[in-house]
């Protein structure tokens, strides 16, 4: 049996319905099918994010617009609200200060001298001692007493109410007038219209305003 090929009227083909020496049915593949699945497959996800990328390209705020999004998220950011620490709060704490003890330190006063030193020769507290008329009532303290060239006197403390009054006496003739003026070492007595000004210098005696005596004075205490 010839297996060549009759190269006479038929041709160089070889005879139909009939292989050539070597050469089968072509076989079928049978992984045609899973390839075009995968294919499907990556076709389907390649869509899928093509979709995804116009989607954050063109919507609004996104890519595509005027960034107004990304600026306003920018600033939020940025803002000083935003980025700044929470207010911290302070509780002041004061502290009272220290007392001070103050040391107030008093001069003890000076011993007073007795009264007695001081009285003219003659007088104790309550005036003259040789002069009932010019001397004060018994127990009475004289708070100022005097002897001019021509009369002694006494003013004197009422210890019942405080008040002052005169008693002097001239050529032999007393006198006591109620309520005379004092201020300090100086006096005022005033018996009717006449008024005697007593101070260490003297006693000047006026009556209706006239100067009627002025006498020098001789001996004086005020207390």
């Amino acid at each position: 049996m010839s297996y060549g090929w009759d190269n006479g009227a038929q041709g160089s083909h070889p005879p139909q319905g009939r292989p050539g020496p070597g050469y089968g049915p072509e076989p079928q593949r049978g992984g045609s099918g899973a390839v075009i699945a995968v294919i499907a497959v990556l076709a389907v996800l390649a869509l899928a994010l093509l979709g995804a990328i116009a989607y954050l390209v063109l919507r609004p705020g996104g890519g595509a617009g005027d960034g107004s999004g990304q600026v306003a998220a920018s600033s939020l950011s940025s803002s000083p609200a935003a980025t700044s620490q929470p207010p911290v709060t302070e509780t002041a704490f004061t502290t009272a200060p220290e007392r001070e003890t103050v040391t107030v330190t008093r001069e003890a006063p000076l011993p007073r001298t007795p009264r007695s030193a001081g009285y003219p020769a003659g007088a104790d507290s309550s005036g003259w001692v040789d002069n009932a008329q010019s001397r004060c009532n018994a127990g009475d303290p004289a708070t100022m007493i005097g002897r001019t060239t021509q009369a002694s006197f006494s003013i004197c403390v009422n210890p019942d109410n405080g008040r002052f009054y005169y008693r002097g006496s001239a050529g032999g003739a007393g006198v006591e007038v109620d309520d005379p003026a004092v201020s300090g070492g100086s006096a005022m007595v005033a018996n009717n219209d006449v008024l005697y000004s007593i101070d260490s210098s003297g006693m000047r005696i006026y009556q209706g305003g006239d100067l009627i005596s002025s006498q020098p004075m001789v001996s004086f205490w005020a207390d």
